[in-house]
């Protein structure tokens, strides 16, 4: 069962145990052995499993690649043999393992870290260590949440899945639209010249407030030749369908369904398209585009980061068109993009895209 499904969660109500009734499992990678004891000690005082400590890179990359059960890195920016960003990049070719920077940086490396990988940011800097326990702790915790939701679920030797979804192979492809400022009108353009044959399902994440989301429906829907619905837990994915993630909830991408979680906001919003991204590219590898529209910000850097690492085709929309070339931009700052676009020329190349 998975106990976060669709529960809003409270700082409370987050322990430091996984869905398995297991102690959370911790790598610590860190070139300093005075932080490494450091924060060895925070992570056993809660209780949590230290399975690693490493203050070579190379060492604990090869540790984490031979192991399924690392659920959460603590990653130091600097070590001797590697940088801490090469060393995400190189775990994210492997699958995606939620990280948290441990460093001395300050507060303004936060937006950087996140977009290359690193699901939180801890500046360690003048900082005691009740606080620095009480700060890390609640990051693992929600660090860990966001792994299992990243996760595809486990089928059952029947061949089904926790939710009796019957798994079939998906054969088409899947386009996911990670969307904000100035992007609504965009994104209906788009559905409005996509073919009501093309074999995918579009998934459109797109930054609204709740109350919204079955008015733009709507919009999207008036315009397309496609069908367009508001995703539901455990909607089936099916060529010509597009489907939007409501207001509030992580649209996650499973076999051959998707599923909704109101777990921890990532890159600041939720729905989050890094979240949508990610689980696409887990469970899909190659047959996965990714397309970064006008927005504030930095989600969906890493969502494209993985699906191109993934295989699969990433393109983002260009300032030029762009009433905010924010998220696009940072996506580019990465290595994350494949194609810079004008607006009026999306539809042709995800088309394109989706016949490759």
């Amino acid at each position: 069962m998975d106990w976060i499904r669709c529960i809003p969660m409270t700082d409370g109500q987050i322990g430091n145990r996984g869905s398995s009734d297991r102690m959370i499992n911790v790598v610590i990678v860190n070139d300093s052995p005075y932080f490494l004891s450091v924060l060895e000690e925070i992570v056993k005082s809660n209780n949590f499993n230290v399975i690693g400590r490493f203050t070579n890179a190379k060492n604990a990359l090869n540790f984490i690649c031979n192991r399924n059960d690392v659920d959460v890195i603590l990653l130091d920016l600097e070590m001797p043999d590697m940088d801490g960003i090469s060393f995400i990049e190189h775990t994210l070719r492997e699958r995606f393992i939620p990280t948290i920077v441990t460093t001395n940086y300050d507060e303004s490396w936060i937006a950087k870290i996140s977009s290359i990988g690193a699901v939180d940011f801890v500046s360690m800097n003048d900082k005691q260590i009740t606080e620095l326990n009480s700060i890390i702790a609640q990051k693992i915790r929600l660090a860990y949440i966001m792994n299992t939701m990243t996760r595809p679920s486990s089928r059952k030797a029947n061949g089904s899945t926790h939710n009796n979804n019957r798994y079939v192979p998906y054969d088409g492809k899947i386009v996911i639209i990670g969307a904000s400022t100035g992007a609504p009108k965009i994104v209906t353009d788009i559905l409005a010249s996509i073919p009501s044959d093309i074999r995918a399902c579009i998934m459109i994440v797109q930054h609204m407030p709740k109350g919204f989301t079955d008015t733009y429906v709507t919009m999207l829907a008036s315009k397309a030749s496609i069908k367009v619905k508001k995703a539901s837990d455990n909607d089936r994915i099916l060529n010509g369908t597009a489907l939007v993630a409501p207001a509030d909830y992580h649209l996650i991408v499973d076999h051959n369904h998707v599923r909704l979680e109101q777990g921890p906001k990532y890159a600041h919003v939720r729905p989050s398209a890094n979240v949508t991204m990610v689980t696409a590219a887990n469970t899909y590898g190659p047959k996965v585009v990714g397309v970064l529209l006008s927005g504030m910000g930095f989600d969906g850097a890493l969502g494209l980061k993985v699906i191109k690492l993934n295989g699969g085709f990433t393109m983002v929309q260009d300032e030029r068109t762009s009433v905010v070339f924010g998220m696009a931009k940072t996506a580019c700052m990465v290595n994350a993009v494949d194609q810079v676009i004008p607006a009026d020329k999306i539809a042709d190349w995800i088309v394109r895209a989706v016949k490759r």
